[in-house]
């Protein structure tokens, strides 16, 4: 899973992927492009977001009141499975995703509930494995991701050493958990579950009439476009081409990624969550629009616009941006993020490099929306 950054979003696992431009990927071709907009997506994504997302203030207070709310043991529970980067939380999402993908009758939280109460901790330690692949396997290597899986398992330390060592370093303690406990970490995993579903729900109904919204004109909007173009535009400047074997394209509405973008994706498929748009939300029409507020935060910190003034000079990778700029890669990273948050770069990967463009077409919307802003 990533969100829309170079790790990206976040994430060494589940990175931003975006391949050779000179592939095909129109229309038409051999990529499908789907749009869903289940609520199962949306809980999951909820479980795992890194910093305040962009919602309405009464969802904000109820994000605020579900986290504050959890008995002690439950938010541990919370921040082993879903929460703590130091972990590697993430990776029980990344686990699940490709599951909730996989069986289209899973569409609500209550499904997702009820998804997990019916797994046994192989398929766990398998899609997460095969999402962190960076979706570059085939079927023999999700078979014999499997088959480590079952091994290690059953107690064999050869098969539980490889296996541990193929993830990354961070998400490492994730798995060793669940490999000398697995009942106990489905437990745990089973108990978050129940209890933030249940808060959910409260939301759910409300929550899925946005996403709808924000499907339906998406879905207008795309008609007759490339699969390239109309990813660029839901994401707001992800660059994506089909690698070999993709055969389709995911794009599910979020709320909760607001305003980033959320990855997963395993052998033949490729879902991006994207943030809606502010047209779709609920709330007050009078309310300062997300997206211009978002822009005006970006450009006013100076690092920003140096790094802009860099990218008018051409595309560079994130290593040179540093250097240029004499900051580490991480800081670079999380400035980008939110560059490419507010559409004033779009990211391409490419191998194991990202390197990040300057999007001219956008410069010129800082004074229309001043100007529609204050009504000039």
């Amino acid at each position: 899973m990533a969100k829309g950054r170079s790790t990206t979003t976040t994430p060494a696992a589940g990175r931003t992927l975006v391949r050779d431009m000179s592939a095909g990927g129109a229309r038409g071709g051999s990529v499908a492009l789907e749009f869903d907009a289940r609520t199962a997506f949306e809980f999951l994504v909820s479980l795992v977001i890194e910093e305040e997302p962009e919602l309405l203030p009464e969802d904000t207070a109820w994000l605020v009141a579900t986290r504050e709310g959890l008995s002690d043991a439950l938010r541990r529970d919370l921040r082993r499975a879903f929460g703590d980067p130091e972990s590697g939380g993430a990776e029980m999402t990344m686990a699940l995703m490709p599951l909730v993908v996989a069986d289209r009758t899973v569409r609500t939280a209550a499904d997702v509930v009820a998804l997990a109460g019916r797994l046994a901790a192989e398929d766990l330690v398998v899609g997460a494995t095969c999402e962190m692949d960076n979706h570059t396997h085939d079927e023999s290597d999700h078979d014999r991701a499997r088959l480590l899986a079952s091994r290690a398992l059953a107690g064999d330390t050869d098969a539980r050493d490889e296996l541990v060592g193929s993830w990354p370093e961070r998400a490492r303690p994730t798995l060793r958990r669940l490999l000398e406990d697995p009942e106990g970490e489905l437990r745990s995993l089973r108990r978050v579950l129940r209890a933030w579903a249940e808060r959910f729900a409260t939301i759910e109904s409300r929550v899925a009439r946005m996403l709808e919204r924000d499907e339906a004109t998406r879905r207008s909007e795309a008609a007759d476009l490339p699969v390239e173009e109309v990813v660029e535009r839901v994401t707001g400047g992800i660059r994506f081409s089909p690698d070999s074997g993709l055969a389709r394209v995911i794009l599910a509405p979020s709320y909760f990624a607001r305003p980033y973008n959320y990855l997963f994706g395993e052998q033949d498929w490729r879902m991006y969550c994207y943030p809606i748009a502010d047209a779709a939300l609920d709330g007050d029409p009078s309310a300062l629009p997300g997206a211009t507020v978002r822009l005006f935060k970006v450009l006013g910190d100076e690092t920003r616009l140096r790094i802009l003034r860099l990218l008018a000079g051409g595309d560079l990778y994130l290593t040179e941006i540093a250097e240029r700029m004499g900051l580490s890669k991480p800081t670079v990273s999380h400035h980008m993020v939110l560059l490419r948050a507010a559409s004033l770069v779009t990211v391409t990967e490419t191998g194991g490099l990202t390197y990040y463009t300057l999007r001219r077409e956008r410069l010129p919307d800082a004074s229309v929306e001043l100007k529609r802003l204050v009504g000039a």
